[in-house]
């Protein structure tokens, strides 16, 4: 096949053109919200059942949570809610908990997640305090 001069110097520059914007047009892939079961309780059936399992508190934090909003176009919040985390574990049996308050007005304390074969690793404790975080 002859290749002449509209050829090499019209279609192929418009190809690579054309391939060249296609590199800004595909969709991004994201990732998506999924509703996840959780169960609340007040404070007393919440910790009797840690309590009765020989978890105890094993770190804090501050969570940064989505939260519902009907207001908002998707139904989820800009802005995250800032809810106490806490992680309690048997460090014997490896059983833990995972839960989340959430204030006044609900007052309730939230399972987010639980499990068994909890391990501490201290080696990564020790390594983040060797490199100096």
């Amino acid at each position: 096949m002859k290749l002449n001069t509209l050829t090499t110097g019209l279609i192929y520059p418009a190809l690579l053109f054309a391939m060249f914007i296609a590199l800004f047009v595909v969709p991004a892939f994201a990732g998506e919200w999924n509703d996840k079961p959780v169960i609340c309780a007040d404070q007393a059936e919440t910790f009797s059942a840690i309590a009765s399992r020989g978890q105890v508190l094993i770190a804090v934090s501050d969570q940064l949570t989505q939260v519902r909003d009907p207001d908002e176009k998707d139904g989820i919040s800009i802005s995250p809610a800032i809810l106490p985390w806490a992680l309690y574990a048997n460090l014997d049996e490896g059983s833990f908990t995972v839960i989340e308050y959430h204030k006044a007005p609900y007052n309730v304390y939230c399972v987010i997640g639980f499990g068994v074969n909890f391990k501490l690793v201290p080696e990564g404790i020790e390594l983040r305090s060797y490199k100096g975080e």
